[in-house]
């Protein structure tokens, strides 16, 4: 009796993948992604503050030998020599910060209100933690571990690239009664090899390389996204995420897809570009000026 926990996972994978093949499968979970798809992040700098919004009392300059870690990993270190000006300003008169936010009284009617008004209008966002290990863009091995819960984690083999899910951070499944949703945060770690480059690598080394044992998967584009439990119980909450994220691919992953080609296509331009034109480190500039520190305030100092 000692196998039968083994099968029994590929015995009810084998069914799931048996009704894949008679032709579409319909979805068993409504899955959207709320946030639209990047095809690369950007942010603009801040803009940079000139000597001309400051009036320079005196400065010191020094000149430094710095190396910085690469924009993209691969790429040689940022290395130069900058420059360092340290000016005393006068008072530019700044806007004082915000004030500090008072402490919440527990026992205050306005906050115990607010908090429960928010808490009417928020739904809860669970947070999903994945590990995927993909082979050759067409094969991933997943753990899932649902909100953290380790005893309820499941492993499974996937046919889809989980490098396509990447572009965004949390997964929405709506009720198909009421219409209402549940959110749930992505926290994945992905990597992805090659499994010819390693096996070259290793060939090179003299040393054995070894493939995990990886279960006959149906091609994506003849059935559609697929997947087979290796580890874990059927009925669990991580069970239930790996069907979403299915079928989440099923409705979306054309748009995933193309949305990691781009992304994909971004960063090679972007690669390229550093080569041909390697960065160098950015002049410093430190301005230090005594502030007009009001009367009133905790920190200003009274003669003795």
């Amino acid at each position: 009796m000692k196998p039968f926990p083994k099968i029994l996972p590929f015995l009810l994978a084998s069914i799931h993948l048996s009704s894949l093949g008679a032709g579409e499968v319909a979805t068993k979970w409504n899955v959207v992604i709320p946030d639209p798809l990047p095809a690369i992040l950007r942010t603009d700098p801040p803009p940079k503050t000139t000597d001309d919004d400051f009036r320079i009392i005196s400065s010191r300059t020094r000149f430094v030998d710095v190396s910085k870690a690469p924009e993209l990993p691969g790429l040689p270190p940022v290395t130069g020599t900058i420059r360092i000006d340290v000016l005393l300003v006068e008072d530019p008169n700044l806007p004082d910060p915000p004030p500090r936010l008072p402490a919440l009284l527990s026992d205050d009617p306005v906050v115990i209100a607010k908090l429960a008004e928010l808490t009417a209008r928020m739904r809860d966002t669970e947070l999903v933690f994945l590990s995927a290990t993909v082979y050759d863009h067409h094969r991933t091995f997943l753990q899932i571990y649902p909100n953290g819960r380790v005893d309820d984690a499941i492993s499974a083999w996937s046919n889809l690239d989980f490098n396509h899910f990447t572009g965004f951070s949390s997964f929405r499944v709506i009720d198909g009664v009421d219409g209402g949703y549940h959110d749930y945060a992505i926290l994945m770690g992905v990597g992805t090899m090659d499994t010819r480059r390693w096996a070259e690598f290793a060939a090179a080394k003299g040393v054995e390389f070894k493939l995990p044992d990886m279960p006959e998967l149906p091609d994506l584009s003849e059935t559609g996204p697929a997947f087979i439990l290796e580890k874990g119980n059927p009925g669990s909450a991580a069970m239930a995420t790996l069907e979403q994220l299915h079928d989440l691919y099923r409705t979306e992953g054309h748009r995933m897809a193309a949305a990691s080609r781009a992304r994909e296509k971004a960063l090679a331009e972007r690669r390229a570009y550093l080569l041909a034109n390697p960065p160098v480190p950015e002049d410093v500039t430190i301005r230090i000026w005594e502030r007009d520190v009001p009367a009133t305030h905790p920190r200003k100092k009274t003669a003795p």
